[in-house]
């Protein structure tokens, strides 16, 4: 009894009890909720008619995902349902395809439905939120008609004399690398050109991050990309539950992003922009070339430039007037984007073209024989024109691309409800194309893990669809700096192959494995040697 008078005088009759009853109700509701969430999901595809696999509560099927690595589940999950595929990430539906016809309408015939890229409110924090491919509708397309004039081939081959004052430094250092046996890291030795190139060709900054990594400027780099692609329980939080991961970001409360390191860069950059605007110095860089647009360019030309490169999209008009420039955030946001985009991605290009070549010598040879033939045409020149001559080394970058894309994904969000073959896309609806898959899909290229250059010769290339390669999308909202990235390729692998061969030794991997983080990163390094030619 003394037990039962305890219980009702301590619980049931003040606080205790109301907060043992609220919170109970609250769990109820939050179980019943996930409950009703669940069962629309199990009949949310078969509503739309696209086959799938049957989510779990809570996590979908994005399990499978984090446990296969995008990857490996994509070819599997396309192997399983065919070319059009469902499947949830968490609570958002997501359509996967490697359709081509189906990409075609999507990414160019059909732009005007898709025109936004999937975001996350948690990443659109002062000063990635105006990163231009988290940009949405009219702001996107101003932005991006105006950062196309950087891009054109004049600029690049302006900027190009940056790439080779990189590339004779990295030559230099290669020099002294053959003295000490010729075995290095790619991703160690790539990755310190590709900051080079950035930091000139971006930010007007002469650095030499193989001889002074220490350099704030470079630590700074380091800092900034290495916390923006780790793992960390904090990317769980995106998928799983987006609008709480949103609000601990806006508040401050985590950080996607090093916010010192993103001052650092702020307070830089916005120094050169009025360095730039006062005259007080100049240079050939993006940051000058975005600056110059206004004056170089009208209004009519840029829109007409900017249309005529995507002819075949269905481009809606323009709604809102063209800016005549960047503000100096949209100038900080678009440079830190270029770093992001192109530090990563361009040196793991050159590591797996570097790896494809030790192994394959006879494809090593045959580029060797091209670059010494158009090199003697040009008084041993390396320059912008000389290796856009090169149409082989055009297919050896393409094979690595193919065999080892940057970025796994790309996605579009439906602006409107769209069909397709009896397929239903519901507004809001994350659509997706696996490239991984796509680009190891057998019935498009054969044998398709094995390195094969002519599979981008003139006349393997006709008899498949371009949609059918997608290392830098395609359509209006493809990768702005692809042009950028091919040349910086271009020029440092001229100037290597020239004088040295790749190789393999003991330390160089049989085989290639990437890990899980949705970019084609291998496990382990890859080391390959460097012997004089």
């Amino acid at each position: 009894m003394d037990f039962w008078s305890d219980f009702q005088k301590n619980v049931l009759s003040n606080k205790g009890y109301s907060t043992l009853v609220l919170g109970g109700t609250i769990s109820v509701l939050v179980l019943l909720n996930f409950l009703k969430n669940w069962l629309k999901q199990l009949s949310f595809y078969k509503k739309l008619n696209i086959p799938g696999p049957t989510p779990w509560p809570l996590t979908g099927n994005l399990h499978k995902v984090m446990k296969e690595g995008f990857a490996e589940h994509d070819i599997e999950i396309m192997k399983k349902y065919g070319r059009v595929v469902g499947y949830f990430e968490g609570s958002t539906p997501v359509v996967l395809t490697t359709d081509i016809k189906f990409i075609k309408n999507v990414m160019i015939k059909d732009f005007n439905c898709f025109v936004n890229r999937r975001t996350f409110d948690s990443l659109t924090v002062e000063p990635t939120d105006k990163f231009m491919t988290i940009l949405k509708d009219e702001e996107w397309k101003n932005v991006r008609a105006i950062v196309t004039t950087a891009f054109t081939s004049g600029k690049l081959k302006s900027m190009s004399k940056h790439i080779n004052e990189c590339s004779d430094i990295f030559g230099k250092h290669l020099e002294k690398l053959t003295d000490q046996g010729g075995i290095f890291d790619t991703k160690k030795l790539f990755s310190g050109f590709t900051l080079d190139v950035i930091s000139s060709c971006c930010f007007g900054v002469s650095t030499n991050s193989i001889n002074e990594p220490e350099n704030e400027f470079i630590q700074h780099m380091h800092q900034i990309f290495r916390n923006s692609v780790r793992a960390d329980p904090k990317i769980i939080l995106l998928f799983f539950f987006p609008k709480l991961a949103a609000f601990l970001s806006k508040r401050g409360l985590i950080e996607f992003f090093p916010m010192k390191s993103l001052k650092f860069f702020e307070n830089f950059i916005n120094l050169i922009i009025e360095r730039r605007k006062n005259k007080l110095e100049t240079r050939d860089d993006f940051i000058q070339n975005i600056l110059d647009h206004e004056k170089n360019n009208s209004f009519e030309t840029i829109i007409k430039d900017f249309e005529n490169q995507h002819g075949e999209s269905k481009l809606y008009k323009w709604n809102t007037e063209l800016k005549k420039t960047l503000t100096n955030k949209e100038i900080l946001s678009q440079s830190i984007l270029f770093l992001l985009a192109g530090y990563e991605t361009t040196a793991q290009t050159l590591c797996y073209v570097a790896y494809n070549l030790a192994m394959n010598p006879v494809y090593q040879q045959k580029l060797c024989q091209e670059i010494d033939t158009v090199l003697e045409r040009h008084d041993g020149k390396i320059s912008y024109d000389s290796v856009n001559e090169m149409s082989y080394m055009d297919n050896v970058v393409d094979e690595s691309l193919r065999l080892f894309p940057p970025a796994v994904r790309l996605d579009r969000v439906a602006n409107e409800d769209y069909e397709y073959n009896g397929m239903k896309i519901k507004k809001g609806m994350v659509w997706s194309v696996p490239i991984w898959a796509l680009h190891h899909d057998p019935e498009i290229y054969p044998n398709p893990y094995e390195f094969r250059p002519d599979r981008f010769n003139d006349q393997e290339k006709k008899t498949r669809d371009n949609l059918a390669f997608l290392a830098f999308g395609a359509g209006p909202r493809n990768c702005i700096g692809m042009r950028f990235a091919l040349i910086e390729i271009k020029l440092l692998l001229t100037l290597i192959l020239s004088k040295f061969n790749f190789e393999k030794c003991d330390q160089t991997p049989e085989k290639i494995e990437i890990d899980n983080s949705g970019f084609a990163r291998p496990k382990i390094p890859i080391i390959v040697k460097v012997n004089p030619r």
